[in-house]
């Protein structure tokens, strides 16, 4: 990498510790030939996992030592200029785990391990981390479909959310951004005062974003995933015209619009998974037509779901990716 920026080694010795710098109960190793010192913080640790792992301190580490280089304990000192001291007490979590470490990162772990293998080229862990993100996230709706209720490539916590939108914008992953919007607004009970109030952690950019949406795809699923309500009619419709129930199924879909009408504040469902209620008393011709209105309509809704947010379209957005491999 050659715009990596350069780790520092830092002449110091025993006698040059201040009150100041503290050493990380957890990171420092007996067996360590390298200190790295991020802000107050000092890691003692192995040059030979570091260099596996990151190209940056691999091709620092194969420049010798000047033979009067200072050191602590007879280990030379990096001094990590601009780095976190968080950053790092979570990668290093990472890169010496006490235990298995099988379940999903939270996000600030994720944050972290972007920022730290992007400047030292910890490569294995940034794909990781941004694979991670794509396929929670992802731009297609065959893969929305089997991850919007349910996070399984990283741990979900209230702030999830909002964190993950301002750290799409930082590292700049732009493509995942719609699904971001979309996740909120399927759960727009829990997001809407967070998104509405200007201390929430938004910026007013993704604030804006997700209240066009929000009207956009209200009113974009009137005329497409839930076409077969027939919204338009002053009178209730049914989805078939050849319906052979037709008493029990125009009941059935007055309840629904009842249902729709009464929303206190309206749900965003044109790219939501089939709910079973709403066909559980239509015949099965009617059924049939509303799941496939609703597929189609949720497709059309899905293709144009960045411009919903006010974003380019899917291959811009995804043109727009900023150096993420």
């Amino acid at each position: 990498m050659e715009d990596a920026p350069r780790p520092k080694r830092r002449r110091t010795d025993a006698s040059d510790d201040t009150p100041l710098l503290v050493r990380s109960d957890d990171y420092w190793f007996h067996d360590g030939n390298i200190i790295l010192q991020v802000q107050f913080t000092q890691f003692r640790l192995t040059e030979s996992l570091l260099a596996m792992h990151s190209s940056v301190f691999r091709d620092m580490f194969s420049v010798p030592l000047p033979s009067d280089e200072a050191t602590v304990e007879d280990c030379p000192v990096v001094v990590l200029r601009g780095d976190r001291e968080e950053d790092w007490i979570l990668f290093l979590g990472v890169l010496y785990p006490k235990s298995y470490a099988g379940e999903a990162p939270t996000v600030k772990l994720l944050a972290a391990m972007l920022r730290l293998s992007k400047k030292y080229d910890f490569a294995v862990f940034r794909k990781d981390c941004l694979n991670r993100l794509k396929r929670q996230f992802p731009t297609t709706l065959k893969e929305f479909d089997k991850v919007s209720s349910d996070w399984t490539f990283i741990k979900y916590e209230e702030s999830s959310y909002r964190d993950l939108v301002s750290l799409a914008r930082e590292i700049g992953l732009h493509s995942i951004l719609p699904a971001l919007y979309a996740g909120m607004l399927l759960k727009v009970d829990t997001y809407i005062e967070m998104i509405l109030d200007q201390d929430g952690g938004f910026s007013a950019t993704d604030r804006l974003a997700c209240l066009t949406g929000y009207t956009n795809l209200l009113q974009q699923q009137l005329t497409t995933s839930f076409k077969w309500l027939n919204f338009e009619r002053p009178h209730p419709v049914l989805p078939v015209e050849t319906c052979r129930q037709r008493h029990k199924c125009l009941a059935a879909v007055k309840v629904l619009l009842l249902d729709f009408s009464l929303q206190s504040r309206p749900r965003v469902r044109a790219i939501a998974r089939w709910d079973k209620r709403w066909e559980a008393d239509l015949c099965v011709l009617c059924q049939k037509e509303a799941r496939k209105v609703f597929r189609e309509g949720k497709e059309v809704c899905w293709d144009g779901l960045p411009e919903a947010f006010g974003l380019p379209e899917w291959d811009d957005l995804k043109a727009l990716d900023f150096d993420i491999e």
